[in-house]
């Protein structure tokens, strides 16, 4: 049954946040008096750089959580009732979002550099580069493996016939044909250098689509991922808010321990100290504003990869297939996308916003935007 809660899991999901929550906060009360009154509270020893670590994580949460919600409240109402006019208006988005992301990280360098000195940005951001850059990349690598057994992919031979049709509509070279056990509706594409290119369909979204023409329109949308390379792209761009937040990250370590101590001495090293402090907070709230707009360039990815499941297929039958969707989550699945540890790989997405944060989170538009995005595209060439 979809949407189950189960009381007994709950309540000790309940304790344990409660546990956790109790604990982080007795452990930043300790760290908060060792740093401000250092007489009064034993020193932590050889311990010393895992406890400031995580006095960071905790004030890089606070930080993150205030600029969340100033976001929502500022941006939420920007974008709520934005669709791209078409698909000249889709274009100028990606680009100009793309160049705000670009922007921004040379904004955030020039920043740094400017206040700390060209030498430490840049150690900063090799160090930085190189946190953000491994995981990624070794994620990158290895996630269909993980896909395929997460959701208990199987290569269909059946299947395989309807992505050869599509990709021969699109003209490009087919993927790997691949069908989930799962019972909830859901398609996804994915690829890497080692593994191939995937398309993956649930048996969920079998049984939920109303005809083929609506099947091949998902498949169209996923091989449009495929072709525009979105995988690859939204990769690269991920990378960079990463690189800004672990330089902010950083500074904020190194600043409360130039303020807790000064050329190994107990002196206090305030001034310095405190820049840093500032500094790394305001890089670390920079590092969120262009994640947003990272998400903003994902969720117009899928308006042009839906763009594509109508060129190969037709508006009516990509329309035909979010509505299909739309109602069997509206009815059964919404805690399925919400619990999901692959939530950025659904086809679908929900935007029932809480101080805006919904849509601003997002890795999709909402069904209604993509709806109404396809409905500008009736009777007109699509090029995607």
């Amino acid at each position: 049954m979809f949407g189950v809660v189960n009381p007994v899991k709950t309540k000790v999901l309940l304790a344990l946040s409660l546990l956790s929550i109790a604990v982080v906060t007795l452990l930043a009360i300790q760290l908060l008096l060792y740093y401000f009154a250092p007489g009064y509270v034993a020193p932590f020893g050889i311990f010393r750089f895992m406890w400031l670590w995580w006095l960071v994580d905790v004030l890089g949460y606070v930080i993150a959580i205030v600029t969340l919600v100033l976001s929502g409240v500022i941006l939420g109402r920007f974008i709520e009732k934005r669709v791209p006019a078409d698909m000249d208006a889709l274009r100028a988005s990606m680009i100009s979002t793309a160049a705000a992301v670009i922007g921004g990280v040379v904004l955030v360098f020039g920043l740094v550099s400017y206040l700390l000195g060209e030498e430490l940005t840049i150690s900063l951001a090799s160090i930085a580069f190189l946190f953000a850059v491994i995981p990624s990349i070794v994620t990158w690598l290895f996630s269909p493996f993980l896909v395929n057994a997460f959701y208990g992919c199987r290569y269909d031979p059946e299947l395989q016939k309807l992505v050869n049709e599509v990709a021969g509509r699109a003209g490009i070279k087919p993927p790997k044909a691949m069908r989930s056990s799962m019972a909830v509706p859901n398609a996804f594409a994915y690829s890497s250098p080692i593994a191939g290119r995937f398309i993956a369909v649930t048996d969920g979204l079998l049984r939920t689509l109303r005809n083929e023409e609506e099947l091949k329109a998902v498949i169209g949308h996923e091989l449009g991922h495929h072709k525009h390379r979105d995988n690859s792209v939204m990769m690269v761009f991920g990378i960079l808010p990463t690189v800004i937040y672990y330089m902010g990250r950083f500074l904020l370590y190194i600043g409360l321990y130039a303020g807790r101590y000064a050329d190994g001495s107990r002196r206090r090293n305030g001034s310095s100290g405190l820049l840093l402090v500032a500094v790394g907070g305001v890089v670390m709230a920079l590092s969120i504003l262009i994640q947003f707009a990272v998400l903003a360039l994902s969720r117009l990815r899928e308006f042009y990869a839906d763009a594509h499941g109508a060129k190969v297929t037709s508006p009516f039958a990509m329309i035909g297939a979010l509505k299909s969707l739309d109602g069997f989550y509206k009815r059964f699945g919404k805690s399925t996308i919400a619990n999901s540890r692959l939530k950025t790989l659904f086809i679908y997405a929900f935007t029932e916003p809480f101080i805006g944060l919904e849509e601003l989170l997002s890795t999709h538009p909402p069904v209604w935007k993509r709806i109404a995005f396809l409905e500008t595209l009736l009777g007109k060439e699509i090029r995607a």
